[in-house]
């Protein structure tokens, strides 16, 4: 049972987060539209998402799915990542406003904050507020949004790089943060394309 609530939490999540409904959620992540529709249907107690239902949703969205026991539905939001977390903002807030708009004209855009050095000689900075256009194919140049997926210790992570076909590189003077990642649509995906930056002084 707590795993049926850990995953429709997790759902429930990607569908506010992406604005997209159930139907073109199943529809970007391969699935037949009625798996998603009797998960979330109320007369289906008992019934859970299969790992690779899962996974297929976490690819396609660039956003997790972290089913440990103890964390709840509101948690897959923030799994502690290291590079970015997604936005944190008050609803009456610049960014959430911003957000707001973007997601009225344009589909699924997701924000984070970048919290590493990654791209400092590219002229972003840690804090600066990254909004990013999910599924929209990267050109050479663009700065991406991507997730490192370490399948057998089920975790994932979220990067901020340039997309240097097939890699993706850092711009930084820092020595820990440039190694290349070759995106390979299994362990490393690109999740979208940085549309705007917002940073407070």
């Amino acid at each position: 049972m707590q795993e049926k609530q850990d995953q429709r939490g997790y759902i429930i999540n990607v569908l506010d987060r992406t604005g997209w409904n159930q139907t073109e959620l199943a529809k970007r992540a391969g699935l037949d539209p009625s798996t998603l529709s009797r998960f979330l249907s109320p007369a289906q107690a008992g019934q859970s998402l299969r790992q690779t239902t899962l996974r297929r949703i976490a690819q396609v969205t660039g956003i997790p799915f972290n089913g440990d026991a103890g964390h709840s539905a509101t948690s897959y939001a923030g799994l502690a990542e290291p590079e970015a977390q997604p936005l944190d903002a008050t609803p009456s807030s610049l960014a959430s406003d911003v957000l707001a708009r973007l997601r009225a004209t344009i589909p699924a855009v997701d924000a984070w904050t970048l919290k590493s050095r990654a791209l400092e000689l590219a002229g972003y900075r840690p804090g600066d507020i990254l909004f990013v256009q999910l599924g929209t194919p990267a050109l050479k140049g663009d700065v991406v949004c991507a997730q490192i997926y370490d399948w057998h210790a089920q975790r994932t992570e979220t990067v901020f790089r340039i997309f240097q076909p097939p890699y993706l590189v850092a711009a930084t003077a820092d020595a820990e943060l440039l190694r290349p990642y070759a995106t390979d649509e299994e362990s490393v995906v690109i999740k979208g394309v940085v549309l705007h930056t917002l940073r407070s002084r």
